[in-house]
């Protein structure tokens, strides 16, 4: 195509070249004199040639409109013979940038990170909690009021405890072992707090405190608290007083809860069986108790309860504190029995 193109301006010029050297013209109408535009290409050349006016009127047609011409004439040509003519070289089509074809299958899944699984904790129930005062510094009815406060269990009234210490003997370790057990058959007592001032409720002097669970009596710690001396006058001595018995009821709530809890059954009806300990203990309707055949104390350790015969389900309750159930599974129930969780 380039060569064609050349091929044409040459012979253009030519004859332009070969217009200039004519020294007459047939008509002025017909031709006008314009500057030479070969006259920079050969050193022979007029300046200024005659042209026709078509030119200088619609303007001298450039190499690319001559080209077209000449392949139309030249086209032309071959039609008027027959002849087809060769076809033009398709121009390239333009590339389209490609879009990243779709992604028709099914979306990836995300893996949904498992949970782990949920920790199944025992119930927690309360204690009953009985408080006997060995000596008389009047610390029972304020101790029974700091263990409610720390919520260590349903401490018991004051006023059974009272009653008891009239006629117990309290005076050696034995004494206050079968008392435990004594409270716990009468009043359903799961712990017992023998509370005493062996050198007087005063300032710098200690409060001690035995604990004892009630279905074997055995001895579960010692804890003592010692009566800030910094006290002046009556107010602040009594101040000093409750902070020890506050510090003191922490450190119960710390031993009740390890001590194992039990209930009792105390009395059966057909298939219903009534146990001694309700809502104020915790116990709620559905609750699953395990139903043990009596137990033993074992030395150095404390209480086992005995052979687990079956399984008690709460369907209601009695009062404030019982409730009563059906078994399950296993054996019949009966008077004494224990009931507990794992």
């Amino acid at each position: 195509m380039a060569k064609r193109t050349n091929l044409i301006i040459v012979s253009f010029c030519f004859l332009v070249g070969c217009a200039g050297n004519q020294s007459a013209v047939s008509s002025s109408d017909e031709y006008v004199e314009i500057e030479n535009p070969a006259f920079t290409m050969s050193g022979g050349a007029p300046s200024t040639i005659w042209v026709p006016r078509r030119y200088v009127d619609s303007g001298i047609p450039r190499g690319g409109d001559l080209l077209e011409k000449g392949y139309e004439s030249v086209r032309g040509k071959l039609s008027d013979s027959g002849q087809q003519p060769a076809p033009r070289a398709p121009e390239p089509a333009p590339v389209a940038a490609q879009s990243p074809a779709a992604f028709s299958g099914p979306a990836p899944s995300v893996p949904t990170p498992s949970l782990p699984p949920k920790a199944t904790s025992a119930p927690i129930f309360k204690h009953r909690i009985l408080v006997i005062e060995t000596g008389n510094s009047g610390l029972s009815s304020r101790f029974s009021e700091a263990l409610k406060q720390t919520s260590a269990g349903t401490v018991m009234d004051p006023a059974q405890a009272a009653f008891v210490t009239r006629y117990a003997a309290l005076g050696t370790p034995a004494e206050r072992a079968a008392l435990s057990v004594k409270l716990q058959e009468d009043f359903g007592a799961g712990l017992v707090i023998y509370l005493t001032a062996p050198e007087g409720a005063v300032p710098g002097k200690a409060i001690a405190a035995e604990v004892r669970e009630g279905q074997g009596g055995t001895l579960l710690r010692r804890l003592d608290a010692l009566i800030p001396a910094d006290a002046a006058g009556t107010a602040s001595r009594e101040a000093v007083i409750a902070t020890a018995l506050r510090g003191l009821a922490a450190e119960v709530k710390g031993v009740a809860a390890l001590a194992p809890w039990y209930g009792k059954v105390v009395t059966v009806e057909g298939d219903r069986v009534y146990i001694t300990a309700g809502k104020e203990t915790g116990i709620g309707l559905g609750q699953m108790l395990n139903l043990y055949r009596s137990g033993k104390v074992v030395e150095k350790l404390g209480f086992a309860p005995g052979l687990k015969i079956g399984i008690l389900e709460i369907t209601g309750f009695v009062g404030t504190d019982g409730a009563y159930g059906i078994v399950r599974q296993g054996g019949k129930a009966q008077p004494s029995d224990l009931v507990g969780i794992e």
